[in-house]
């Protein structure tokens, strides 16, 4: 009874170490398959995309080429914000995506009226999310709240 037991304990062992290598080997699959454009990108369901900003209180860094613009340089003429909103803008449906830390509403702010100024008589689409400290610590051990994802569920 005891072979028999010991048999079938190892026969498990063999087959969940199988298992593992397997799942292993598909997730590292899928990672190397992926871009690097989910770093900065994010598709949305019509085909379009929303490119990540974050928003600091005195600056906004673009997370694509890790530039960052001070506050009081972000509409100048030839800013590095300028440059990337006239790419993200000039490619159809896409947006902007602003990730707002705390204390940086006036920053945010300040981004808008850019773009509002830079193109004035078109409709904008401007995405943002307010990235508080629980909200990052939900980032950060992959649990995003239900109210959220239900949310996310809904939309067409």
């Amino acid at each position: 009874m005891m072979a028999v037991f010991g048999g079938m304990f190892a026969l498990m062992l063999v087959f969940l170490l199988v298992v593992n290598v397997v799942s292993e080997a598909a997730v590292r699959e899928r990672i190397s398959e992926s871009t690097s454009e989910g770093h900065y990108r994010i598709e949305r369901m019509d085909g379009s995309s929303g490119f990540s900003v974050i928003v600091f209180p005195e600056a906004l860094r673009i997370v694509e080429t890790a530039e960052g613009v001070a506050r009081a340089d972000i509409c100048k003429p030839g800013s590095a914000f300028r440059r990337y909103a006239e790419r993200v803008y000039g490619e159809g449906d896409d947006q902007l995506l602003f990730f707002l830390l705390e204390g940086s509403i006036a920053t945010m702010t300040q981004a808008r009226n850019c773009l509002y100024n830079m193109w004035p008589h078109e409709a904008l689409r401007i995405g943002w999310v307010i990235a508080d400290n629980e909200f990052l610590k939900s980032v950060m051990i992959d649990d995003i709240p239900e109210y959220i994802r239900d949310h996310v569920d809904d939309l067409p």
